[in-house]
């Protein structure tokens, strides 16, 4: 099984998700590209995960942290309004290649009608991966629907992750369980397993709190958006999550 080329050293890793203008707008803290993304290398994000625009115009800006190439994309959302809608492939695995990465996402969403398509995509660029080289990073989750209630449930969680696994993923995205001790049973897929931030929170302390018992139960990092570009310090944001997710190693 190839190694996640993201992770640290120690096999952790803090991800740095940019890629929301794609479908989501505006994104308050990403109106400017390269200063977004200077100052989250700076503070220390391991990667970032992000549009082809981005990491095609501002390459050499990723300097340390590895860039992690969004293949899909859905229709563009304004304001608060974020619906549940099917995600499309633009890119792919060749693009990433040609671009030196080393590892893409994709979005499964457990729960909608088009979710066998979106599982589909996913087995393909888990062998494409593996023929080129390159790290798959699924990003998959279960959403409100007749199927999956709480999407934050914990068996709902695991049950993402294992599909993941199984569709050939190198590593997963999914959902903070709640309880976040319960993501243990998301790790318990074999492969390492990262938790997404959500939506923007004002308890950032509850946030962080909940990291650390995810960290300590087996998560192997974080990918964190809105609650780090859109808070009003997101390099005290990146760094505290390192303290977190590396325990203060290098």
């Amino acid at each position: 099984m190839s190694r996640p080329a993201f992770l640290g050293p120690d096999g952790r890793a803090v991800v740095v998700a940019i890629d929301h203008p794609l479908y989501s707008w505006p994104c308050v803290g990403l109106e400017d590209r390269g200063e977004a993304l200077r100052r989250i290398v700076g503070a220390g994000a391991d990667a970032v995960i992000a549009s082809y625009g981005t990491i095609r115009d501002f390459r050499e800006t990723f300097a340390d942290s590895a860039p992690i190439l969004k293949l899909d994309l859905t229709t563009v959302a304004l304001g608060d309004s974020h619906p549940t809608t099917e995600h499309r492939t633009a890119w792919a695995v060749e693009d990433a290649v040609r671009l030196n990465l080393k590892t893409v996402l994709t979005f499964v969403q457990l729960g909608p009608d088009f979710e066998l398509e979106a599982l589909r995509i996913a087995g393909t660029v888990a062998t494409a991966c593996d023929r080129a080289g390159l790290t798959y990073l699924c990003e998959i989750m279960p959403v409100e629907s007749q199927r999956f209630p709480d999407p934050a449930a914990p068996r709902a969680v695991a049950a993402a992750a294992r599909t993941g696994a199984d569709l050939g993923a190198h590593a997963i995205k999914t959902t903070m369980p709640s309880p976040a001790d319960r993501v243990a049973d998301a790790v318990a897929c074999g492969i390492p397993v990262i938790v997404a931030g959500g939506a923007l929170v004002t308890d950032r302390e509850g946030l962080l709190a909940e990291v650390e018992t995810a960290v300590a139960a087996g998560a192997k990092g974080v990918a964190f958006g809105r609650n780090v570009w859109g808070t009003h310090d997101p390099e005290g944001m990146i760094r505290h999550l390192r303290l977190i997710v590396h325990g203060g190693q290098e």
